[in-house]
C-alpha cells in the first residue's frame, strides 16, 4: 500500500504560527495515519531557538530589534538558526508508518533521501555523509550555531553542509523540520547572538566555509520552485499517494489558538 502524503505548500507566516503549525501536524498525522509535509518561509524573518535554549542568555535583543528580526522557540532541540532568505520544511508522521524509520537515525536518513531527491530535481547535486566540521571543534565551543553541529547523513554540497535539521519524537509520532538556505544570509546569525565580537567573527567565518547555500549551485532558484521540487522528491522517494491542500479554515483556527501560546518576540 502506498504511503499517504499530504503536502502543504504554505505562504510566508509569522514565527509563532510556523511553530504552532508544525506541532499541529505532529498531532494531526496520528489521526490521519499520514505523512504531512509543509514547505514555508518566515515573515518577519526570525531566529529560532532550540527548546532548551535560554533566550536571554542566547540572543542580542537590541540587535534583533534594530534589524526587525523576531525570535521563536522551536519544539525541537538544537541551537539557534536564522530564518532569512531560506526555505523551511517540516515533516510529521506516526510511528506506525514503518517506512519512515523506527529510530532517530532511520527516520533522519529517510527524510534526507527525500530532500536529496528534491534538490536533485531542482538541479542541486548533493551527497550524504557526516558533517565536514570536526566534532572536537564543536565540543571546544558549545555556542556554535546549529548549522555547525555534526550529524549523520547530512545533506552536503562539495563537502559543505546544506541542510540543518532537528527532530522531536513523542510516544505516537515524529516531527522533523529544517532550514535550506537560499542565499548566504544565514551566516548573519552571529550578529544576533550574545557573544563577543571575536566569537562573532569566528562563527561567521566557519558558517561560510563549512556550510553551503542553494544560490552557490543553482543561482536564482527561489523558494516556491525549490518547494515544489522538494515535494516531488518526497513523492518520488516514498512512492507516496500524495495530495496537496492548503490549511482548512478550522485548521487555521486551531493553529492560531496554539500560536497564542508560543514563546515569540515580535519587533
Amino acid at each position: 500500500m502506498k504511503i499517504p502524503l499530504r503536502i502543504i505548500p504554505d505562504q510566508p507566516r509569522p514565527p509563532a504560527f510556523n511553530m504552532a503549525a508544525d506541532l499541529f501536524m505532529l498531532r494531526r498525522c496520528v489521526e490521519d495515519q499520514s505523512v504531512y509535509l509543509r514547505l514555508y518561509t518566515w515573515e518577519p524573518p526570525a531566529v529560532s531557538l532550540g527548546c532548551m535554549q535560554d533566550p536571554l542568555a542566547t540572543l542580542d535583543t537590541d540587535a534583533l530589534q534594530r534589524d526587525g528580526i523576531a525570535w521563536v522557540r522551536r519544539p525541537t532541540g538544537g541551537r539557534a538558526v536564522l530564518h532569512l532568505e531560506d526555505l523551511t520544511y517540516s515533516v510529521a508522521f506516526p510511528h506506525a508508518l514503518s517506512a519512515m524509520g523506527s529510530t532517530i537515525a532511520e527516520s533522519y536518513a529517510a527524510i534526507s533521501r527525500c530532500i536529496a531527491c528534491g534538490l536533485r530535481l531542482a538541479g542541486v547535486t548533493t551527497e550524504s555523509h557526516d558533517s565536514g566540521l570536526d566534532a572536537a571543534e564543536v565540543r571546544r565551543d558549545v555556542k556554535l550555531p546549529c548549522f555547525l553541529a555534526p550529524n549523520r547523513d547530512e545533506t552536503m554540497v562539495d563537502g559543505r553542509k546544506l541542510v540543518g535539521s532537528a527532530q522531536k519524537r513523542t510516544a505516537e509520532a515524529v516531527l522533523q523540520h529544517g532550514s535550506i538556505p537560499l542565499t548566504g544570509a544565514f551566516a548573519r546569525l552571529p550578529e544576533y547572538l550574545r557573544i563577543s565580537e571575536e566569537q562573532r567573527a569566528r562563527q561567521r567565518d566557519l558558517l561560510r566555509r563549512k556550510c553551503a547555500w542553494v544560490d552557490l549551485v543553482r543561482p536564482g532558484l527561489g523558494a516556491a520552485e525549490l518547494g515544489r521540487c522538494i515535494a516531488d522528491g518526497f513523492v518520488e522517494t516514498l512512492h507516496a499517494n500524495a495530495a496537496a491542500s492548503a490549511w482548512a479554515p478550522e485548521e487555521m483556527s486551531a493553529i492560531a489558538e496554539m500560536s497564542g501560546d508560543a514563546s515569540v518576540q515580535r519587533v
